[in-house]
């Protein structure tokens, strides 16, 4: 038998190309991704986040889903990503996701199964649930839940030992507070859940309320005041408090400091409004009555009235005793309107189930040029707004409320069958007719149009 010898100098050669050749081979192996270890899905609806973990050296990802373990009917490459959002339809599916490096791809993660019951996403758990006595009364207040879908309504479960219905389950609207005018004596576990197209909420907390023989009294919710402040008017609202017995508003002059001004309010109110407030920084608390005689004061306020306009283009104010020219080039304004939103115009008449759009449209346009326009009180009466009106401050006064304006119609033909475009100075003609209208923007403001218009 014949015997191939080499020469030591070419044995060493070749122990050197074979252990090139096997580290090479073992980086080849190495190379390959390892397989990525997903997490269970988050399912909102048909709204799924698929999420896995990173795998070292992955260049990018591959999903796949099949209607059967192993199946596929859909797979795509999402990138050098960890987490993915889809929108799925109904059904159940079997997931798995594959790390792709520059030798290619690694083996699939193991399958989870993704099963999508709705195509609506179900609200979120209400929150901070918590109940109130006033004699024979009750007050449930509670907060809806983030992040989910718009509730449709709200299921209310009530017990007498907890988590125990026995009492009911009350479908209520969508709020976020309730009045039960008569409760009967006792201790009652209550929960709250939203529901909508996708299902039932989770629960919320569950609160413990406890009715006396003959009622009680606990302190009532605090609630907060929300400013409007603009020149020297200042609006004042809040959110009611069923069965409440009235309300106080406390100034000061200081943070924290003593009362220097108080208001009071009927049961029923929600805004106050003060026209010429004096100048300066005040600090504000509503406190809320229960009629059982229980006060509760809420946070502090700071109003800082300084008389500027808003702000926005204006036009300077006149020289004292002038008044600023009328402004004739608003009837293009209302014109253009009229040619681009007849639907509006035809819409106008409140008398026959129309709404003040047209209107509020036009004060925003006039007010992308000077903030002066706005509406007005008709015949001088606070809360009585004209239809087809807006008024022009030619003065120096602070806008809200003056009497030295412009009254200029808008809408010629007004609740008639043909409403057109108009632009007619009525200021002295309502003069002569003893009468006199009043600015505000008020209206405008609580139909969500804005202070500063964005209108080009």
């Amino acid at each position: 038998m014949k015997v191939l010898s080499l020469p030591p100098t070419r044995l060493g050669a070749l122990a050197i190309v074979l252990a090139a050749a096997m580290f090479s081979g073992s980086a080849r192996l190495s190379a390959v991704p390892l397989a990525p270890t997903m997490n269970p899905a988050v399912v909102l609806g048909p709204n799924v986040t698929l999420s896995w973990t990173a795998v070292p050296g992955a260049t990018s990802y591959r999903l796949a889903a099949g209607l059967t373990p192993g199946g596929t009917v859909f797979t795509q490459n999402v990138g050098n990503v960890t987490s993915v959002s889809v929108n799925a339809p109904l059904g159940t599916f079997h997931v798995r996701v594959i790390a792709i490096d520059a030798s290619g791809e690694g083996p699939p993660s193991g399958e989870i199964e993704v099963s999508v019951t709705s195509l609506f996403v179900r609200p979120a758990a209400p929150t901070n649930l918590t109940g109130y006595i006033n004699n024979l009364s009750a007050l449930l207040t509670w907060e809806l839940g983030q992040g989910g879908g718009q509730p449709a309504g709200l299921l209310l479960y009530a017990g007498t030992t907890p988590g125990a219905s026995d009492v009911g389950i009350f479908p209520i609207p969508v709020g976020t507070q309730m009045a039960v005018p008569v409760l009967a004596t006792g201790t009652y576990h209550v929960r709250l859940t939203a529901v909508n197209q996708g299902g039932q909420s989770a629960a919320s907390n569950e609160f413990q309320l406890v009715m006396p023989n003959g009622g009680g009294c606990t302190a009532p919710p605090a609630r907060a005041m929300a400013p409007t402040i603009f020149g020297r008017y200042v609006q004042l609202d809040w959110q009611g408090v069923p069965g409440a017995a009235g309300y106080r508003l406390n100034f000061s002059a200081s943070p924290g400091g003593p009362v220097t001004y108080a208001m009071d309010a009927g049961p029923n109110t929600t805004r106050v409004a003060v026209t010429g407030a004096p100048l300066g920084t005040f600090y504000g608390r509503l406190v809320s009555s229960f009629a059982c005689g229980a006060q509760t004061p809420g946070p502090e306020v700071a109003l800082n009235i300084d008389g500027a306009p808003p702000p926005g283009p204006r036009a300077a104010d006149p020289p004292p005793g002038q008044r600023l020219p009328f402004p004739g080039w608003g009837a293009g304004v209302v014109e253009q309107l009229a040619a681009e939103r007849p639907d509006l115009l035809n819409q106008s008449c409140t008398e026959h189930g129309g709404n003040n759009r047209f209107m509020f449209e036009v004060v925003r346009r006039l007010r992308a040029r000077d903030n002066r326009f706005g509406l007005n009180w008709k015949r001088g009466n606070r809360g009585d707004l004209s239809q087809d009106i807006v008024d022009y401050n030619f003065s120096a006064d602070s806008d809200e409320g003056t009497t030295n304006v412009y009254i200029i119609d808008i809408i010629g033909g007004h609740c008639g069958p043909r409403p057109s475009a108009a632009w007619i100075d009525q200021t002295e003609a309502t003069r002569s007719a003893g009468t006199r209208g009043v600015w505000t923007l008020m209206p405008y403001l609580n139909a969500g149009f804005p202070i500063v218009s964005d209108e080009p």
